[in-house]
């Protein structure tokens, strides 16, 4: 599995947050349909779990970014595919040092693929903005 397919795993896990109140990345891992996506490899599994605990523990910042940037949106009107995208986008920006262009374009990409050509312009434009915002 290449590094874009651990990341769509991350994404997908992200996209299940709002649905869990008790949500946690190791577990998450270890329930997920083997059949569902390809097996993965230790390092891989330690970028998912260190990004989607990541995206839990810096939520509230995560989210304040995407609220602050989506002009007058609140989080509740954005489509849950398009938040997924965004969380992981906006933790990989803040809070890593994956270069910026690969984690807007990854997460456009995972909005055109799970949601459409508007949303995928919708995240672009968001992430744009939030990239301008120094590292954590």
């Amino acid at each position: 599995m290449s590094r874009k397919a651990a990341r769509r795993y991350a994404f997908e896990l992200i996209f299940q947050l709002p649905f869990h109140s008790e949500f946690d990345a190791v577990s998450a891992l270890d329930i997920y349909p083997d059949d569902n996506l390809p097996k993965i490899n230790e390092s891989e599994r330690c970028f998912v779990t260190e990004t989607i605990t990541g995206v839990c523990r810096h939520l509230d910042v995560i989210d304040g970014q995407i609220s602050a940037n989506c002009n007058d949106w609140s989080l509740d009107r954005i489509n849950r595919v398009d938040l997924a995208a965004l969380r992981l986008a906006v933790y990989e920006i803040l809070f890593t040092d994956t270069p910026i262009g690969i984690s807007i374009n990854e997460a456009v990409e995972l909005a055109k693929i799970y949601s459409g050509e508007q949303s995928a312009s919708f995240v672009n434009g968001i992430l744009a903005t939030v990239s301008q915002q120094p590292r954590v």
